[in-house]
């Protein structure tokens, strides 16, 4: 017998992009559940949506400007960053059509180093 097993990706994370708010996957809510907050950028040179861990002691610490940091609510099953101005921002560099599509869901990878999750904004569906 020749099996291959089929192993589960624990680590797989996705996020959902909607008119009014970004929606984590519970694997990557987890990711956050100790941060203060999340700091968003793009990282133009993957076409990435960077979404960055920020802790008490980096705004303590004037490492990180608290007007800078988005709050993510968390769930049992989900994380949630509400923010219409996100979004705006968001439309600046992707073209979402939020009348064509509801959603759209994008995968993502845990940076430990960086503690970032690394969103790609290729191949969304």
């Amino acid at each position: 017998m020749n099996i291959k097993w089929f192993s589960k990706e624990n680590n797989k994370s996705a996020i959902t992009i909607h008119n009014n708010n970004i929606t984590l996957s519970k694997n990557a809510s987890d990711l956050f559940s100790d941060a203060y907050g999340i700091l968003f950028g793009i990282d133009n040179d993957t076409n990435s949506l960077i979404m960055k861990k920020v802790t008490r002691e980096q705004i303590e610490n004037n490492e990180v400007k608290k007007d800078e940091v988005y709050i993510l609510t968390i769930k049992p099953t989900y994380g949630r960053v509400n923010s219409k101005q996100l979004i705006s921002l968001l439309l600046e560099h992707y073209d979402f059509d939020f009348k064509l599509n509801q959603s759209y869901k994008f995968d993502a990878k845990w940076h430990n180093g960086e503690n970032m999750l690394i969103v790609n904004m290729n191949g969304g569906r």
